[in-house]
């Protein structure tokens, strides 16, 4: 995963990355950025939230830690049963580039995979599949 990363910052001059937190690969996907912040300090990393938090536990004021800074996009009118679905795809119409890891042809993961797909501005790299 560092080294696609890296392959973005080095090769495409990406430099911000934004992530949804919900999930494994979100996680990994966070960390891998936030270590590559101390060879590219340049880098910024947001997480986009798809609620307004309430108070938070330690695990997540830890897992907060990894991030510039958080963003609520534009989606407070949304119903909260399509709030994550919109987030998601606030990121990709806002994204150049989308590494997803999505075995399977059905969830969130797979819906924003495929609205990405049909956005011919953004490349998007399935690790799943290569």
């Amino acid at each position: 995963m560092i080294k696609k990363i890296k392959n973005l910052i080095e090769n495409y001059g990406v430099n911000t990355f934004y992530n949804g937190g919900k999930g494994q690969f979100d996680l990994l996907c966070a960390n891998c950025v936030n270590e590559l912040k101390n060879d590219y300090p340049f880098i910024n990393s947001y997480l986009i939230l798809a609620y307004i938090p309430g108070k938070k536990n330690q695990f997540e004021e830890d897992f907060y830690k990894r991030f510039n800074d958080t963003l609520y996009p534009e989606i407070e009118k949304v119903p909260p049963k399509f709030a994550i679905i919109k987030r998601n795809e606030w990121m990709i119409d806002k994204s150049d580039f989308l590494i997803a890891y999505v075995g399977h042809s059905w969830g969130g993961a797979y819906r924003t995979l495929e609205y990405a797909k049909k956005e011919t501005s953004i490349v998007v790299k399935n690790l799943a599949i290569y």
